[in-house]
């Protein structure tokens, strides 16, 4: 039996709830796109799938508008697939175990992929219906907007007709975005050398933190435990004589890492408890600091085994603990033109150790060009002066405030009609792929909105259901008002 089957509106639900059965993490897509095409196909809609697996299918007007101007309806297919340590689900091949109470909808030990995932169901909704009043609909579905932006990057929108689009990427209901930053991912890569070093094992893990988008959370302060993993190391080298092994943290770069895990190796001499009470102390300090902002973290270690172990050697060690602690993370400026509203900030989303090299890997955002590339300037010089190289991929534009929008004066209209009040019309730090649309599509009028949603990108994400319906019956009378 359908979990979702008795949740208003039935018609989107079930289709968000036939999505979350197909696995569709950033860069596992072929099958959640194959839908969409079969979806498509089984309706006798025009359908177009490019080599990136994004989606295009159309359908013509309803009664009545048919003549009208065509309109862009937009989301994405992927999402963040994360989940709870310990959890038996692969994200890669099962479903996602989908629970509500009737007031959320929320996946159990995972993410729900809500982001973007109930912008598709909309679209299927729309695109299934007979009596939906609606203009001929360009329904556009992209593949790795999570990862920076690829399939709508590389998609050919030359054939499309309509010149407004609604985008449906935002997560909180009753605001109207209009502009977002640009931004793009530093690659910081240090090669290491390694020795064999024999001693004991220890597993140490940082652990509760809350996460988040790193767009739309980065201003909480909330803690980033790749970086609270490069502080420990560093404060325990001031200590004790170990070596690391292994280290990893993150899931994606615009996901605020909530856990990260090291093995180190300590000789004989060295004492377990003299371990243990360094990083209790390291855990004191950082707890005292997020007391108010990520109060549950905890720092754990656990001895695994003795033996001889391919450590990194002290000048790799010297420079692994410098160099995360030195790149900076986080908010840094405000914008002077908005209220609240983040400028430029950037987050060590991933932190991985092979052989040879240690990869980080941040999201970097700003809504002023310039103090983008500045970053990523900063970000070269330092990783540069500790014996490393970096790339940047998937650089994508900023999406600049329209003075003259007819779809946004016409969704005003709509919602004060509808709600007898006012939407808030916002720009916002995160980035929507409006952007990139924008450079395609001479003179393209864009609206993003969305229901409201909690806590995207971790185990902790919810949709609302209440603001689900409300969001439908919203895009309903914005397509039959069109």
């Amino acid at each position: 039996m359908a979990v979702l089957e008795q949740l208003e509106p039935k018609e989107v639900f079930r289709f968000f709830e036939e999505i979350c059965q197909i696995p569709h993490g950033s860069g596992n897509l072929q099958q959640i796109s194959d839908y969409l095409v079969k979806f498509a196909k089984d309706r006798n809609l025009e359908v177009i799938q490019d080599k990136e697996l994004n989606v295009i299918i159309r359908k013509g007007g309803s009664k009545g508008y048919k003549d009208h101007e065509p309109i862009i309806l937009q989301g994405h297919m992927d999402m963040v697939a994360v989940s709870d340590s310990g959890t038996d689900i692969d994200m890669k091949k099962d479903p996602l175990r989908v629970k509500t109470d009737g007031e959320y909808v929320w996946a159990e030990g995972t993410s729900l992929g809500g982001d973007d995932g109930i912008a598709v169901a909309y679209c299927l909704a729309i695109l299934d219906s007979d009596t939906i009043a609606h203009p001929p609909l360009e329904v556009v579905i992209t593949t790795n907007e999570e990862t920076g932006m690829d399939g709508a990057r590389a998609i050919d929108l030359s054939g499309l007709k309509g010149r407004k689009l609604l985008n449906m990427d935002n997560e909180e209901e009753g605001v109207l975005l209009t502009s977002c930053a640009g931004g793009g991912r530093f690659h910081s890569y240090l090669p290491v050398n390694r020795i064999r070093r024999s001693g004991t094992s220890y597993e140490i893990e940082i652990t509760g933190l809350l996460g988040g988008h790193s767009g739309e959370m980065i201003i909480k302060g909330r803690g980033n435990a790749n970086v609270l993993m490069g502080r420990l190391f560093m404060e325990l080298r001031k200590k004790i004589d170990f070596s690391a092994v292994e280290l990893e943290g993150g899931v994606a770069d615009n996901a605020i890492p909530r856990s990260a895990k090291a093995v180190i190796v300590l000789p004989e001499e060295v004492a377990q408890d003299q371990l243990i009470a360094a990083v209790k102390a390291s855990e004191a300090d950082v707890r005292t600091e997020l007391e108010l902002k990520d109060p549950n973290v905890k720092f754990t270690c656990t001895a695994t085994g003795k033996g001889t172990f391919d450590c990194l050697d002290e000048t790799s060690m010297k420079r692994t603990a410098g160099l995360i602690c030195s790149l900076p993370n986080g908010v840094q400026a405000m914008s002077a033109a908005i209220e609240g509203l983040v400028e430029t900030s950037l987050n060590l989303g991933i932190m991985t150790l092979d052989k040879e090299l240690l990869t980080l890997e941040f999201s970097v955002r700003s809504s002023v060009e310039a103090s983008k590339n500045f970053l990523f300037r900063r970000l070269q010089i330092i990783t540069e002066a500790f014996g490393g190289h970096h790339e940047v991929t998937g650089a994508y534009p900023g999406w600049a405030y329209k003075q003259d929008s007819e779809l946004r004066t016409h969704m005003v209209k709509v919602y004060r009609k509808l709600y007898a009040k006012e939407p808030k019309v916002v720009a916002i730090h995160a980035g929507v792929e409006c952007g990139l649309f924008g450079e395609k599509i001479n003179g393209l009028d864009c609206i993003s909105i969305g229901p409201d949603m909690q806590d995207i990108h971790t185990t902790g994400e919810k949709l609302s259901v209440s603001s689900t319906k409300r969001t439908w019956e919203y895009v309903k009378a914005v397509l039959q008002d069109l």
